[in-house]
């Protein structure tokens, strides 16, 4: 069985001097909510066995840091250009591509296709905030076998942050 979590990157800037938007960095808020993610995963899991995100710079930098905080090896991170504002099927193309080594991947990059993605893939229809995060099962064995799944949680930052100062 494979499990696949699909998370928005988190809160970006529009920094004087950036004008394309696959530039923009994160801002203070997204670097905040990475270890409040990885915090979930490392407790609660289902922990990544790879990350496959956007080229985008705050894609990439989401990843980066959620590799770090995780302790996973560097080379559990794969940058792909089409995931950059991509579709759904574009999105399925990519995780029908992963390993089937993984038994859970982390799939990061941008709305609207993520949210269209997850409704495809589980009927449910989220709003996914910047860092949201949707951990999907998959009743498959190998990743080109994707089509359907069951949502199993979705959370966002907020609550997260919430439920950590309230412990």
């Amino acid at each position: 069985m494979k499990t696949l979590l699909i998370m928005r990157h988190a809160k970006s800037a529009y920094p004087p001097g950036i004008s394309d938007d696959f530039d923009r960095p994160l801002n203070k808020r997204g670097r905040a909510d990475l270890p409040r993610i990885a915090r979930l995963l490392a407790t609660y899991g289902p922990r990544p066995d790879l990350v496959l995100a956007s080229a985008a710079r705050r894609a990439h930098q989401t990843a980066t840091g959620l590799v770090e905080s995780l302790g996973l090896p560097p080379s559990a991170l794969h940058l792909d250009d089409a995931l950059y504002l991509s579709s759904p099927s574009t999105l399925t193309q990519a995780a029908a591509g992963l390993p089937d080594s993984a038994q859970t991947g982390l799939i990061i990059a941008h709305n609207p296709g993520l949210e269209e993605w997850i409704g495809e893939l589980t009927g449910a229809h989220v709003a996914l905030p910047t860092a949201g995060l949707a951990a999907v099962a998959l009743g498959i064995h190998a990743w080109a076998e994707i089509s359907r799944g069951r949502l199993l949680y979705f959370v966002v930052p907020r609550l997260v942050k919430a439920i950590t100062q309230r412990q």
